[in-house]
């Protein structure tokens, strides 16, 4: 009941794709900055009278998703409408 996860639409997706690709040097990750939200709240947006039946974690799954993990994080850039987590070596002259 408390299992969020992340949202974007296939076209946020690709155009956030698009705009890395003007960006990148290579090795980097790109973390789009974009909203989460329960798991019941979406299933009470699409069907507010549907009866709910919790039926528990699967194998792999996480309570809660995390775009950026403590490791990462020392080497995250706030970048305003996105994150870039540099690669352990700087193997590259940085443009950002």
């Amino acid at each position: 009941m408390r299992m969020t996860r992340f949202w974007i639409t296939l076209d946020q997706g690709v155009e956030f794709v698009l705009k890395c690709l003007e960006k990148m040097v290579g090795g980097e990750l790109f973390v789009p900055k974009i909203p989460s939200m329960r798991i019941l709240d979406l299933a009470k947006a699409i069907g507010p009278h549907c009866k709910v039946e919790a039926i528990g974690i699967r194998a792999g799954e996480k309570i809660h998703e995390v775009m950026i993990t403590r490791d990462d994080a020392r080497r995250t850039l706030d970048m305003g409408e996105f994150y870039i987590i540099q690669p352990d070596f700087m193997f590259w002259k940085r443009r950002w």
